[in-house]
């Protein structure tokens, strides 16, 4: 666990390095700048409601540099237990011979999340590390914890194949101890902006609600 903090510290210093330059990237050539706001019914996370049942609103701000490289913010209503939430990241999405590849880097925090239940979440204290390999319509994605799960490390993986309007997707939670519940959701992109999605856990312990999810999301891009 220790070689992980050591990793996420590091790697940490390098997204705040890239979200400090996005604004100086955006100045030269080959960057650009998108930014969105959603609507959502509910803030499904993995399968899960994080917000118990209560609807989402969430905006992302993105530098995205020609060579591939982004970086930037993300943030939500948040869930019912942990308040208000924003993320950092920073990563790089290409080519790598026939195969599409994304790796990054995502930190979580919760200014607003109740101190007397551990305190609130600031950036670096939850890190992820997240790289996807696709080829045509399929594509798998890991996502590692990196920090902030000292006593159950977890991971989380998904296969999702992709057609036209249409996705399916497995996505199952790992733990190194205790059961490890996995979900299917079903998804249909109606247009640019409006997406429907259907989410039922399939390998479930006490601890996940098993009713199916019904997910209605709207975007709205900010910049052209």
């Amino acid at each position: 666990m220790h070689t992980k903090k050591t990793l996420a510290s590091s790697l940490l210093v390098m997204l705040s390095a890239a979200v400090l330059a996005a604004p100086a990237a955006h100045a030269g050539s080959g960057a650009e700048v998108s930014a969105s706001a959603g609507f959502a019914n509910m803030y499904l996370w993995r399968g899960i409601d994080l917000g118990d049942g209560d609807a989402a609103i969430s905006g992302d701000l993105k530098v995205k540099h020609g060579s591939g490289a982004y970086a930037g913010v993300w943030a939500s209503s948040g869930d019912a237990n942990w308040g208000t939430e924003y993320d950092l990241y920073a990563g790089w999405g290409g080519k790598v011979g026939a195969l599409d590849v994304d790796a990054s880097l995502w930190t979580y925090a919760y200014p607003d999340k109740d101190d007397t239940v551990d305190g609130n979440i600031a950036p670096g204290e939850l890190v992820d590390g997240v790289v996807s390999v696709g080829s045509g319509p399929v594509n798998v994605t890991l996502y590692e914890a990196l920090e902030g799960d000292d006593e159950n490390e977890y991971r989380y993986i998904t296969a999702k194949y992709t057609k036209d309007k249409y996705s399916a997707m497995y996505g199952q939670h790992m733990y190194d101890e205790g059961a490890s519940p996995g979900h299917i959701q079903l998804g249909y992109q109606y247009n640019d902006n409006l997406s429907f999605a259907v989410s039922q856990f399939v390998v479930d312990n006490e601890e996940v609600d098993d009713n199916p999810k019904v997910l209605v999301s709207y975007s709205i891009p900010l910049t052209k």
